[in-house]
């Protein structure tokens, strides 16, 4: 679903855009024009990315520094709205945070849409702005003498369990190994195909070719294969368009 990125993108964009455009029009914005709208983007955007530059020069606290980054965008946005699109400043303060919460349910859809994980997606985000931090729970000193007091009360099975609870917890790992499945070739479809990697596939073309190896990686539209052969590892990349069918072996 990776080569769809590009066009949903810009669908979730120009759908953004006319959105705005008709909700400012809405508000009586005397420019509520699309190239208007556009054009009050690109001049937010531009001045946004210089002031919070000129910031990061003089601002050392990262908190204080991740809050001005996103404060910035917002002030100014509805200033360039104000004047550049002719709208009062309850208007140019609505507009704003209606723009702002379209394109947020956009991304959204984008993500879901092309198949990523939502979480990680955001996480990945975080970590860019350098928020990660503050989503990763920080262990105090008592919470690890805690943890190491734990670690050393730890007590075999053999000290907590009786002779006869062993016995039957033995008997529950043999059905447990008796009910083990064998790997075999289970049918995926090609949206799920990030999930093969690194797995031996088999997969069938339109052409009526078939073909088996080791999944290496998804590179844009294409699979990559790799194949032991006597004289080493032959790669073969193979279209997505052009599979009919495919396997993992797991």
């Amino acid at each position: 679903m990776e080569i769809f990125t590009l066009p949903l993108s810009l669908v979730a964009f120009a759908s953004t855009l006319w959105i705005t455009s008709f909700f400012a029009r809405l508000m009586s914005a005397k420019k509520p024009d699309m190239v208007w709208i556009f054009a009050a983007w690109l001049l937010g955007i531009m001045f946004s990315i210089s002031i919070v530059i000129s910031l990061s020069l003089f601002v050392f606290d990262k908190h204080i520094l991740v809050a001005l980054t996103y404060l910035t965008p917002l002030v100014v946005f509805t200033i360039i709205y104000r004047f550049l699109n002719k709208m009062n400043w309850l208007a140019a303060i609505t507009t704003n945070i209606t723009a702002f919460s379209i394109g947020v349910i956009a991304t959204v859809i984008v993500i879901i849409s092309i198949g990523k994980p939502l979480d990680k997606t955001i996480i990945s985000l975080a970590d860019d702005i350098g928020l990660i931090e503050e989503m990763r729970p920080v262990e105090s000193l008592e919470d690890a003498d805690k943890e190491e007091y734990k670690e050393e009360a730890t007590l075999t099975d053999q000290d907590l369990l009786s002779p006869q609870v062993i016995a039957a917890l033995e008997k529950k790992k043999i059905r447990d190994q008796k009910s083990y499945i064998e790997p075999k070739f289970q049918l995926i479809s090609i949206r799920r195909v990030n999930g093969a990697i690194g797995y031996k596939i088999r997969l069938s073309q339109k052409n009526g070719k078939v073909l088996e190896g080791i999944l290496s990686k998804v590179r844009g539209s294409q699979l990559i294969v790799e194949k032991n052969l006597s004289g080493g590892v032959a790669t073969t990349p193979i279209a997505m368009g052009s599979v009919k069918r495919l396997e993992v072996y797991r």
